[in-house]
């Protein structure tokens, strides 16, 4: 069965299955103004992702935004139909490797980008600094993301996630999964 959910369920998937996610709200193109701006009200600086059913996979995607600039990006972004994640900002600046891992059966395929930088450098540029095909790495700190994601009772499944050198997310961990999708197969079971 191909993924029905949008963007937004998929990340609320992932916390369902106690990954740590950002702390995000979802905002469509109707919400009123009162939503977010009640979510930035203690923040000097948000993330905004955006997903419709017309774009696909290349939304456009702000990492980390002033308040004032989010207010004008949300007003233009909603006009044109988009659904907004507003998050509160984890910097990229911070991330010492982010990557997919594909996780099918007794296989685990995980292609990363050294940080910092997003998990977008892999998987819309396709930019891979490293290769791995088992659970076992060079890396212990991606040792622990694999460990956690193998252990994760889905099939056919492809994970994006980053890490960080200091804690971040709800559950503030180093270890953030943005995402998951199925691998293409229709063998997935989100």
């Amino acid at each position: 069965m191909r993924n029905n959910r949008n963007k937004f369920e998929r990340i609320q998937f992932v916390r369902d299955l106690d990954f740590n996610t950002e702390e995000n709200i979802l905002i469509n193109p109707k919400d009123s103004d009162d939503k977010y701006l009640k979510f930035l009200k203690n923040l000097d600086e948000c993330s905004i992702r955006t997903f419709n059913e017309l774009d696909g996979h290349f939304c456009p995607a702000y990492p980390i935004v002033k308040k004032e600039e989010a207010i004008k990006l949300i007003k233009s972004l909603k006009q044109k139909k988009y659904n907004i994640i507003l998050a509160t900002p984890i910097n990229p600046a911070d991330c010492l490797f982010a990557g997919a891992v594909m996780k099918s059966g007794d296989k685990i395929i995980t292609e990363i980008a050294n940080g910092p930088g997003t998990v977008r450098r892999v998987t819309h540029e396709g930019k891979i600094d490293k290769r791995y095909f088992n659970i076992n790495t060079d890396n212990e700190k991606l040792n622990e993301c694999l460990k956690e994601i193998n252990d994760c009772y889905l099939d056919n499944i492809i994970f994006e996630f980053s890490y960080y050198n200091h804690p971040i997310g709800y559950k503030k961990q180093n270890f953030i999964v943005w995402e998951i999708t199925d691998d293409g197969t229709n063998n997935s079971r989100i």
